[in-house]
């Protein structure tokens, strides 16, 4: 009876110095976890691989989207090569509709780490990019030719999507209006 007594005993101040360990000294000693995990093997075995049956692609529904596809606005897939070149445009940073692709594919113009049309992008189908809003937004909200006329909108410190929060917020404080 008194070996059991000490085994127990000295269970338990094992038990109290490592707890100690992990609540005073916030130490947790783990067992190369990683090789354990590398060597675990399932419960359950498997007599053949599983198989996941892919669903053939289908076409885009072009349902649900208002207009004649290919005709009220354009469906391109990737952005094409085109003429634009950050080099013409009127402020950098900033974010600009490509014409030639009837407004679906945009560009940001940067420090020309993406090259001479800078980082180029591509709204959904159905939608264009919206100079005026410096978003993707439905064919029917936007005119595209009226596109460059817009590009100086980049100008505006507190429209232009690429200016500093803090920027935009130190040029609201000096342009405070009090009406009486």
């Amino acid at each position: 009876m008194s070996g059991n007594r000490s085994n127990i005993s000295i269970l338990l101040f094992a038990t109290m110095a490592v707890l100690h360990s992990v609540i005073v000294q916030g130490r947790i000693i783990v067992d190369d976890y990683f090789d354990a995990y590398q060597n675990f093997q399932p419960v359950v075995g498997f007599r053949q691989p599983i198989v996941v049956k892919e669903e053939p692609k289908k076409d885009q529904d072009f349902s649900k989207i208002p207009g004649i596809p290919g005709i009220d606005y354009p469906l391109y897939h990737t952005v094409p090569p085109t003429s634009f070149s950050c080099a013409h445009v009127p402020v950098v940073p900033g974010m600009y509709a490509n014409v030639e692709t009837g407004c679906q594919a945009y560009h940001i113009c940067h420090d020309g780490r993406e090259g001479h049309q800078g980082a180029s992008f591509l709204c959904t189908n159905g939608t264009l990019f919206n100079q005026n809003e410096f978003a993707c937004d439905w064919w029917y909200n936007v005119n595209c030719a009226d596109a460059p006329a817009l590009y100086r909108l980049n100008e505006d410190p507190l429209k232009n999507p690429y200016v500093p929060q803090e920027t935009k917020d130190a040029i609201r404080k000096r342009l405070k209006i009090v009406v009486l």
